[in-house]
């Protein structure tokens, strides 16, 4: 599987890296950036009436890539729930998994 991980809070990270990593998680990529939401309403005068509905904290993002197992994927959040992080609840970010055909 190809897993594409949408993270919107920063300070879960580092947590999110170790327990991939934990898991055997290798050849990951990191991306930084911004929330689409958040660039427009920051950038585009036309919608700066949505910032306060928006708010500074919304704008970060994050998309972590690699490819996976479903049972590393189930590790990762289980070791991040020993560490009382509870990715889905919390609505930490978004985890697609995306079925792989060949891997050149």
């Amino acid at each position: 599987m190809y897993m594409i991980l949408q993270l919107y809070k920063e300070k879960y990270l580092d947590d999110i890296m170790m327990a991939l990593a934990e898991a055997g998680v290798t050849d990951t990529i990191v991306l930084s950036g911004e929330s689409l939401s958040h660039k427009m309403a920051f950038s585009m005068p036309l919608f700066a009436g949505f910032r306060k509905t928006i708010g500074a904290e919304k704008g970060y993002a994050n998309i972590i890539m690699a490819i996976v197992d479903n049972e590393q994927i189930d590790f990762m959040l289980q070791e991040l729930k020993k560490s009382d992080i509870n990715f889905i609840d919390d609505e930490i970010g978004k985890i697609v998994l995306l079925p792989i055909k060949k891997v050149i």
